[in-house]
């Protein structure tokens, strides 16, 4: 059997990131580890399932599909019984991966809807571990998972200027622009943490030799660091 696992490693930023910046927010508990294994096994079997998607032929996706499902189903269904507004919160969010499956299924995942999509739709994890730890949603959990988009908006800019935007200087202009707009923004509107987790994504959009920044793999670490910095500003900031 072969194993599908999803090869955008800065993607799993988005997984990672959005969930427990609510979970520490709202104090880490066991529950929010069970939830994140659930989660975590879900966004596993969009890998599989998106292969099938683009090219019908790889019949061989199904049983890494269903053990991917099924898994991350015990973890998660428990959770749905106890609390629904869990459920609700998850029947919001897959309209947003519902459009993936539909730019996998027309081969245009390279639209900047379909990005957007993905990345709303992950940094709405961020509102299951807000309302695990808070047993209720405040405007606050929306007011971060905004600030999240944001950031993960500026990531997706910047990746593309460095793969398949490389060389459109236009591109690249753009990418800085949004970045240094959402620097001020955050510093202004949001929180200093906000705007300093801004600025260390706008010195490495403009500053990061691009010899380090070759190849997918070294891209997707370099913004799993970035992302790092970004979640303990922001918590800094948020309990400072």
């Amino acid at each position: 059997m072969k194993w599908y696992i999803p090869r955008e490693h800065g993607a799993w930023a988005m997984v990672i990131v959005p969930y427990w910046l609510g979970a520490g927010m709202t104090g880490v508990t066991f529950n929010h580890i069970i939830f994140f294994i659930g989660l975590f096994s879900l966004y596993f079997a969009q890998a599989p399932l998106l292969t099938y998607l683009r090219q019908p032929k790889h019949q061989d996706v199904w049983p890494s599909f269903f053990i991917y499902v099924t898994f991350g189903s015990f973890f998660l269904v428990p959770n749905f019984i106890v609390d629904l507004s869990l459920f609700y919160i998850a029947l919001i969010i897959f309209p947003f991966f519902f459009i993936n499956l539909v730019f996998a299924k027309l081969k245009k995942e390279r639209l900047f809807l379909n990005d957007l999509s993905a990345i709303i739709a992950l940094s709405a994890f961020l509102l299951f571990s807000y309302q695990i730890g808070n047993n209720t949603l405040l405007l606050e959990a929306f007011y971060y998972m905004f600030v999240v988009v944001a950031f993960f908006v500026g990531s997706v800019f910047h990746v593309k200027s460095l793969l398949r935007e490389k060389g459109n200087i236009t591109f690249r202009r753009i990418s800085v622009l949004y970045h240094i707009g959402m620097v001020v923004i955050m510093f202004v509107f949001v929180s200093t943490g906000a705007g300093v987790a801004f600025l260390i994504s706008l010195v490495k959009t403009v500053a990061m030799p691009k010899k380090y920044l070759k190849k997918p793999i070294q891209i997707g670490i370099v913004e799993i660091i970035n992302s790092s910095f970004f979640i303990i500003a922001v918590l800094f900031s948020y309990y400072g």
